[in-house]
């Protein structure tokens, strides 16, 4: 009996972990704008090159001020291994080079959805990134990863 039991709860435990990792799996990234920036849709490679400091811009803006979140947000895992193809080490690593060596800057870290949100609604030259489900009309989608 007591064999069944642990047995079950193994099974459980599984079955719990396995549904958390398919969610998180499946969770959408979007990189948003102002809606009034004139910002155009992008696609991934334009996306990538942009939050790895490569490019300034996007189609319809001249210059672009980034918005992030922090490394513990679990927005910020999804959209590194999406758009960066980095882990969040290995993005971490890459922007101490980029500081280090002058290239260049990182986004402005901001700790969620809502604030990434709030802050590019705010800001007709700022983009970010949110999980899909936190966009609304405030502001544009640019990209949204499958």
């Amino acid at each position: 009996m007591k064999k069944i039991k642990l047995t079950m709860i193994a099974a459980c435990a599984a079955l719990l972990i396995s549904s958390l990792f398919i969610s998180t799996a499946l969770a959408e990234i979007a990189i948003i704008a102002n809606p009034a920036s004139g910002a155009s849709e992008i696609d991934t490679k334009t996306a990538k090159k942009l939050f790895l400091g490569k490019t300034k811009s996007v189609p319809g803006m001249d210059s672009v001020t980034l918005v992030s979140q922090i490394e513990a947000s679990s927005t910020t895992a999804e959209f590194t291994q999406k758009i960066t193809k980095k882990t969040l080490s290995q993005y971490k690593s890459y922007w101490s080079r980029m500081i280090f060596s002058g290239k260049a800057m990182p986004p402005k870290e901001l700790a969620n959805d809502a604030e990434v949100k709030a802050y590019v609604a705010g800001h007709t030259d700022a983009v970010g990134y949110v999980d899909a489900s936190a966009v609304d009309s405030s502001v544009k989608v640019l990209l949204r990863t499958p």
